[in-house]
């Protein structure tokens, strides 16, 4: 009897082992696309108005793509309209155009003072959401300003 359950222990284990296996390599696999459609789509991105600024890559048993853009161009209405209608067959830009396209709007409706939308997250996996990153403008300069390098071989020690 021992036996039995000892090879049905090990079949499961096996049958486990085989399984986990398949679920790493798939998302391995969506990882790969997903780097690859994002880098695909970066040309009719840059068209609509926005560039990649950040990419993170969420390695998980839910693989996820967090990529930052900020809007550089304004574009009217029809250009969006007809960059949206040029893409529509593919879902995967047209999912990121429409996400930025409502995040830009968003920013219109959302008055802060003196903090501006510099940046907007889209996160792509299985639970895609949008992130609008707000910042205020003199402390972003503050964290931009250059610091004064010194050249150590400029400085008199004493000795």
């Amino acid at each position: 009897m021992g036996n039995g359950l000892d090879d049905l222990l090990g079949d499961a284990k096996k049958k486990g082992s085989e399984i986990w296996t398949n679920i790493k390599s798939a998302g391995k696999d969506k990882l790969k696309n997903g780097i690859q459609n994002l880098n695909d789509a970066l040309p009719e991105i840059e068209e609509a108005g926005f560039i990649l600024v950040r990419l993170d890559v969420d390695i998980a048993l839910l693989p996820r793509l967090f990529a930052r853009f900020k809007q550089v161009n304004l574009i009217s209405k029809e250009e969006r309209a007809a960059i949206l209608l040029k893409t529509k067959k593919n879902k995967f830009l047209n999912f990121i155009l429409i996400g930025l396209f409502k995040a830009a709007d968003i920013k219109n409706e959302i008055s802060i003072d003196k903090i501006n939308l510099e940046e907007i997250e889209l996160e792509i996996g299985l639970t895609p959401s949008a992130k609008l990153i707000f910042r205020r403008e003199e402390r972003l300069s503050l964290m931009e300003r250059k610091v004064e390098v010194i050249d150590p071989s400029t400085l008199e020690l004493d000795e």
